[in-house]
């Protein structure tokens, strides 16, 4: 068998366990076609409450760009309204500045179902479904909550670039991967802008979740809104620029199956050490001082980290060079500089992967 999977039993096996996650999903997100949209961007950001400081970060950027296009900035938690924390939503006020912010919540049967999963892909598809079905405008940006832009024309750009193409789905690459090839010419949902119009007139919300299917011959499992890209049938792509923003990949995933108890064991590349110094940088600077405290005493590898245990043993000195190198630059941009308590707790970090090693 062809894709991803080596046999028909594993590929069945596969549909299998998929089965009952998805039929639980069914309607929980629910969107009406878009009539009379808007001219202008919506940018869509799936917030976690238990990160709120990263938001917090990421709207204190979006406030300095300089996007003229830009209509509302929406911002989809994973709980419910009564249990937000306290406080988050008058910082949110602070950040925002000029910048129309609207925050959704998940409803209680919302935040039930994707509790109990605990999958970063089930978060990622539910809130960004929550904000295509809220969007007024016809382009809809989804931006991940751990990416930090840095340049200050990078919305504008793209959305100029997604307008002109007249794809609906506006991609940075081609995706590739689980059985999904480049000439599928699917594009990853990384920054993708699509056109809502088309996408709530043409989909279902379902339709964009992971499925694992037979795809041209090839046994696939369809990333977040592949299956809505196979269906409307009009993606394009351009490349954008490596200055253009700081963005550790998988960092929110890698975080939520830690907090879930899976993929424990420790990972040489693993993204999670800059959780810290992004709460750091959005204001709350504790987890990182932990850490800092923990790494001038003990010295192990294994760090306390949010009330779990994230083991770096295995962290590759090359890998946390460009980790350490992306915070630098975010640093940057947020506080004009790396202060001297994440500049400690970088060296420390660095010191402590240099000895893994020997």
């Amino acid at each position: 068998m062809r894709g991803k999977y080596p046999n028909w039993f594993a590929y069945q096996a596969a549909r299998f366990r998929r089965a009952p996650m998805v039929a639980r999903l069914k309607n929980l997100v629910e969107w009406e076609p878009l009539t009379n949209p808007e001219e202008g961007l919506t940018v869509v950001i799936g917030c976690m409450a238990a990160l709120p400081d990263v938001a917090v970060m990421n709207l204190n950027l979006i406030r300095r760009m300089s996007t003229p296009s830009l209509r509302e900035v929406v911002l989809v938690f994973d709980r419910p309204k009564s249990q937000m924390p306290d406080g988050l939503m008058a910082r949110i006020e602070e950040a925002k500045g000029d910048v129309p912010v609207t925050v959704l919540n998940y409803s209680e049967h919302q935040y039930e179902v994707a509790s109990s999963i605990q999958w970063g892909w089930v978060y990622a598809w539910m809130s960004w479904s929550t904000g295509i079905a809220h969007s007024k405008t016809r382009h809809v940006l989804l931006h991940d909550l751990d990416a930090m832009p840095v340049k200050p024309d990078f919305f504008e750009r793209r959305y100029q670039q997604a307008k002109a193409s007249g794809k609906a789905f506006f991609g940075i690459r081609w995706y590739k991967g689980n059985g999904i090839e480049p000439e599928d010419e699917l594009t990853t949902t990384f920054e993708m802008v699509l056109d809502a119009q088309v996408v709530r007139a043409q989909t279902k919300p379902l339709d964009g979740f992971n499925d694992i299917r037979m795809h041209k011959g090839r046994s696939v499992d369809l990333d977040t809104f592949l299956g809505s890209q196979i269906i409307v049938g009009n993606s394009g792509e351009a490349p954008i620029d490596e200055g253009d923003m700081v963005h550790p990949s998988q960092m929110i995933c890698q975080y939520t199956d830690l907090i879930a108890g899976r993929n424990t064991a420790p990972m040489p590349k693993t993204n999670l050490p800059l959780v810290p110094a992004y709460m750091h940088l959005g204001g709350h600077s504790e987890p990182m001082l932990e850490i800092t405290r923990h790494l001038e005493s003990a010295g192990s590898a294994r760090l306390p980290f949010m009330g779990k245990e994230l083991d770096v043993s295995k962290l590759s000195a090359h890998h946390w060079m460009w980790l350490e190198r992306e915070t630098r630059k975010l640093g940057e941009a947020v506080a004009g500089g790396v202060g001297p308590e994440l500049d400690r707790y970088l060296g420390l970090m660095r010191k402590r992967v240099e000895s893994n090693g020997s």
